[in-house]
């Protein structure tokens, strides 16, 4: 696996990729964070995270796009299904690449509550909360777009078909309830990624939208690791 993530985060670091990613979520962050926190006088950074995920929808897809569309479309990707690396470890060591991508972007914006904390007090639990509940979200969302790229050769059609699957799963929170149909409002909870993280903005580590997250993470990389697996089959 690390010799996978090694190659990812060269990949993603020798081009433009990365600091894209980690430059426009500074820049939007930053802000959303002068105007907030700033100019609004307002010590948390719960509306910075409230809004990011609208933005992560469009970002995400950027990290995962290429992961193994590109593979598939250059057909370089039988030489990773003949080599020694289990498929496992492959998926496994791409997803935590891309991870590791959004993590840093993540440990930059802890400038903002250090920042707070010169002027005002910040209330280090609910901080990390939102911290923690947006790495729970960003894991998710990079596996669906990793999922997604396993099912073209198309790195731009991999990403367009992953910014509507989240944008999709982003609006669901406004359906709900809307429906008349207990049922239907009960399926479509299931597929609210981006409303679990509410819980989170408030200070609440909700243990089953923690397990939630975890759930999407491991079911979406094996239905990934399954994909390539027929494919190695065939």
């Amino acid at each position: 696996m690390k010799p996978i993530i090694k190659k990812e985060l060269l990949i993603y670091f020798h081009t433009p990729i990365a600091w894209v990613f980690i430059a426009v979520t500074m820049c939007v962050s930053a802000i959303m964070f002068t105007m907030f926190n700033l100019a609004g006088h307002n010590s948390s950074v719960s509306m910075i995270f409230s809004l990011l995920p609208w933005i992560f929808v469009v970002m995400i897809p950027l990290l995962t796009m290429r992961l193994i569309s590109e593979e598939r479309g250059t057909k370089t990707d039988q030489l990773l299904l003949t080599s020694p690396i289990s498929v496992s470890s492959i998926v496994w060591g791409k997803f935590f690449a891309a991870l590791t991508v959004f993590a840093v972007s993540i440990v930059l914006m802890l400038i903002y509550p250090v920042i707070l904390s010169f002027h005002t007090d910040v209330y280090e639990g609910v901080v990390f909360t939102n911290y923690l509940g947006f790495f729970l979200l960003g894991s998710a969302l990079i596996s669906v777009g990793i999922f997604v790229s396993s099912l073209t050769e198309n790195q731009f059609t991999a990403g367009i078909i992953t910014i509507a699957l989240l944008l999709a799963a982003s609006l669901l929170g406004f359906v709900k309830g809307s429906t008349g149909y207990a049922i239907i409002d009960n399926l479509m909870s299931v597929f609210m990624v981006v409303k679990r993280f509410e819980s989170f903005l408030i200070g609440i580590i909700d243990v089953s939208n923690v397990v939630y997250y975890i759930s999407i993470v491991v079911i979406f990389i094996l239905l990934t690791i399954f994909r390539i697996e027929r494919r190695k089959i065939k």
